[in-house]
């Protein structure tokens, strides 16, 4: 991924305090300079607060982002890498998107709460989003994926509309199957097998990966990333190998999930797959 220079001359001014919950610019950042903020606490609603230490923060994309000091990532670093994910969303994905925020660590509180509710032992979220929000953790975006995830826990897309367009997939799916061997392909590489394991497109009726299976919430999330992580990439996210002469051909997620696609697409008023068309 190409770094495009982010400014890292030293705060304009500061440190100003942040606004949690702020409308979209509400926290008056600059786009061509980085701003200090002060250190507060803060709770995602699952046990005690988080010590954000304080920080950078600067406008990107219309986003305002915030960067904790402290992390093992230069901060200048972080913001570029933001920035040039945030360029390759469309505009209509992000427009409910209000603010990231950068932690140097994990939220203790944050990681219990989600063990114990999704039944995955010593688990640690990368990232956390909704409410217009997003939050990663471990002083930067884990992956290139991660960032298209969790757009779309900001989506306004309908719980009735997710499980006819799942309903609809897994025909599609099984369609695809017959005579075939469907294999996925690697985007990117994922530090950690759990995680990549966890990842991994299934290629099966039910969820898009084992992390999305049984998790409606997931799977709309994870079908936005692979969405997105086509575009990122160049190239599909699986491929289908035909039983009886071996022939192999790529297989992209519009085409494997065009239902998913096409509710994604209506959600965001966005074309994602590239076909030219937006929810046809």
């Amino acid at each position: 991924m190409l770094l495009m220079p982010i400014a890292s001359n030293s705060p304009a001014t500061g440190p100003i305090t942040w606004n949690l919950n702020a409308v979209r610019g509400g926290n008056h950042l600059a786009s061509d300079v980085t701003v200090e903020v002060a250190g507060f606490s803060r709770s995602l609603s699952f046990g005690a607060a988080y010590k954000f230490a304080g920080g950078l923060a600067q406008a990107l994309e219309g986003v305002e982002v915030l960067v904790e000091n402290g992390g093992i990532t230069p901060i200048a670093q972080v913001l570029a890498g933001i920035a040039e994910q945030l360029r390759e969303m469309p505009r209509t994905a992000t427009e409910r998107l209000r603010q990231i925020i950068v932690y140097k660590g994990q939220d203790s509180a944050y990681d219990k709460h989600w063990e114990k509710s999704y039944g995955i032992p010593g688990f640690q979220a990368v990232a956390a989003g909704g409410g217009g929000q997003v939050t990663f953790f471990g002083g930067k975006p884990y992956t290139d994926g991660v960032l298209f995830h969790e757009v779309g826990h900001n989506l306004p897309v309908g719980g009735g509309d997710w499980r006819a367009a799942q309903a609809a997939d897994d025909k599609r799916i099984k369609e695809l199957a017959t005579g075939a061997t469907l294999r996925p392909l690697e985007f990117e590489h994922v530090p950690d097998e759990v995680r990549r394991l966890r990842w991994t497109p299934r290629l099966a009726p039910g969820g898009i990966t084992p992390y999305a299976d049984g998790r409606q919430a997931e799977d709309i999330s994870e079908a936005l990333r692979m969405l997105m992580s086509e575009r990122h990439r160049g190239h599909a996210f699986a491929e289908r190998v035909d039983t009886a002469t071996g022939g192999v051909r790529a297989l992209t997620f519009g085409e494997a999930y065009p239902a998913r696609t096409r509710v994604l697409e209506l959600a965001s008023k966005a074309d994602l797959d590239g076909d030219g068309d937006i929810g046809q």
